[in-house]
């Protein structure tokens, strides 16, 4: 009884890491989109609601996505205006930023141990297993995708209908200070990154965790009909006896 236990914890681990690791994975890839931030910025009319270009703008979220991925502690963002260059956010701005950043990294580090965990579960099972290890992981792949659809769907049917009271709370959970109640009127990164921006970041990454799920799905049908296909094939050019 001890072992069954121990292969359903580590089965269940298996299937919250995939969906785990499609999320994160498209978070990641949200933070590091230019052209998000891009869409965002046109789409939003941002330019005029902060009465910066728009070429201006890409350039603040370049800087934004460069500061995500580097070691600096504090945000500096530095935009030309008239030959003259200046800082865009505040102080309160950059303090923020920084427990963005750790939250950021913290995601990817979620990401990078989930994928850790998926890669070391498939390669040991069919090092100690063999070949009968495959059943059971395209059963835990098949359940890790539905769960995966389950969870994103949850999720975005919440944001549709009330996504205002969503972001409110992970911004709760999130983080322990009230630095990210900034002045709408005058903070330059609640006008770059409305809440409708936010919504729609959450529907991507929803939409592509969906179809990432989708297509594992997918390819294991075709690779199951695939086998069976040329087990037929086999059985066919048998000699036949009697």
């Amino acid at each position: 009884m001890y072992r069954i236990s121990i292969n359903r914890i580590i089965s269940a681990l298996f299937i919250a890491a995939l969906a785990v690791f499609l999320v994160t994975s498209n978070v990641r890839l949200a933070m590091n989109s230019l052209s998000l931030y891009e869409y965002g910025f046109r789409h939003y009319k941002v330019d005029a609601a902060t009465g910066l270009s728009l070429e201006q703008l890409s350039e603040a979220g370049r800087q934004l996505r460069d500061y995500f991925n580097s070691s600096e502690q504090l945000l500096d963002v530095r935009i030309t205006v008239d030959n003259t260059t200046r800082s865009l956010f505040v102080e309160r701005e950059i303090l923020h930023m920084r427990d963005v950043k750790v939250l950021v990294w913290k995601v990817y580090r979620v990401q990078e141990g989930a994928f850790v965990y998926l890669f070391l579960f498939v390669t040991l099972g069919f090092f100690i297993l063999g070949s009968n290890f495959g059943g059971r992981v395209r059963r835990l792949l098949i359940i890790g995708s539905i769960v995966t659809l389950v969870f994103v769907g949850a999720v975005a049917a919440v944001s549709l209908l009330a996504f205002g009271p969503l972001f409110l709370l992970f911004h709760f959970a999130s983080f322990s200070n009230n630095l990210w109640q900034l002045d709408p009127y005058s903070s330059y990164l609640l006008r770059m990154f409305p809440d409708g921006f936010w919504r729609d970041a959450t529907l991507l990454i929803g939409a592509a965790s969906v179809a990432e799920a989708l297509g594992i799905m997918l390819l294991l049908a075709v690779m199951e009909w695939w086998r069976r296909w040329r087990m037929r094939v086999a059985r066919s050019k048998a000699p036949q006896f009697g």
